[in-house]
């Protein structure tokens, strides 16, 4: 394959998933790790990409993966966390859900549980209808524009809909998780009602696979200190791990029984 025509399809790679490692792109190519590293610091050189140790993002801080795609990506990763993420809930309980593919997997965890006197506040139609193969379940499904990038309802009307409430919990996803502990999604619409959700709930349940400490977004939601806890697949870095530590942050590692 030459080389123009490789780097483009590792910027179409890109484009769909926002990251992909080395060790992957080796696989896709059939190449060398020092060829797709020669690729990537090329591409980043004329700025159509972001390099990160061990693999490469895009560049444009406003795209997101297409939402099929985001099923497929890390799924297991994705399940470990949501079956976490239900162990934590119990019967009874008031639970703010904002959008995602992995929110959407502990909805079906929590189904699967078959807990009574569940209250679910959501501005997700995909989180409702999973939520929704339980009648025991009490959904309320808040107003506003539908979105079908993330098969959710956004702007003031949902965001008045969710500040009714007071809920126990908010489970929630994020588009990046920065090194400096920025929550940030992709677009300012997607955040507005999370941050609705986040000013009222009593803990506050981040879910992010390893791959939202490697993305880049730019539109802020919270900062790490202001969740009680995040679940992930893959213990952070070190500093990470010290922020959320400083924060009182409980760290939940999915799928090895690790917390801290």
């Amino acid at each position: 394959m030459q080389i123009e025509s490789r780097q483009d399809r590792i910027l179409e790679m890109l484009m769909r998933r926002g990251y992909a490692g080395i060790d992957e792109l080796v696989a896709s190519f059939d190449v060398t790790p020092q060829t797709i590293r020669r690729d990537l610091q090329d591409l980043a050189d004329r700025g159509l990409l972001r390099r990160h140790h061990g693999g490469a993002s895009v560049m444009s801080s406003t795209a997101n993966t297409e939402y099929a795609h985001r099923h497929i990506e890390n799924a297991t990763e994705k399940a470990h966390i949501a079956a976490a993420a239900a162990n934590l809930i119990t019967p009874g309980s008031s639970i703010f859900m904002t959008p995602g593919t992995t929110v959407e997997a502990t909805a079906a965890a929590i189904v699967e549980r078959k807990m009574t006197g569940l209250h679910v506040i959501t501005n997700s139609t995909a989180a409702a209808r999973i939520l929704g193969r339980d009648p025991r379940i009490a959904i309320h499904v808040s107003g506003g524009l539908w979105q079908q990038n993330n098969h959710a309802l956004s702007g003031p009307a949902a965001a008045e809909f969710v500040s009714r409430y007071r809920c126990d919990v908010l489970l929630t996803s994020i588009g990046s998780v920065d090194a400096d502990g920025w929550l940030l999604e992709f677009r300012d619409e997607e955040t507005v009602v999370a941050k609705a959700m986040l000013a009222n709930a009593r803990r506050r349940i981040l879910l992010a696979d390893h791959s939202k400490f490697t993305r880049v977004a730019a539109c802020k939601l919270a900062e790490l200190a202001d969740m009680t806890t995040v679940i992930t697949d893959r213990e952070p870095s070190k500093a990470m791990m010290k922020m959320m530590r400083d924060s009182k942050c409980e760290l939940i590692v999915a799928g090895d029984g690790q917390d801290s």
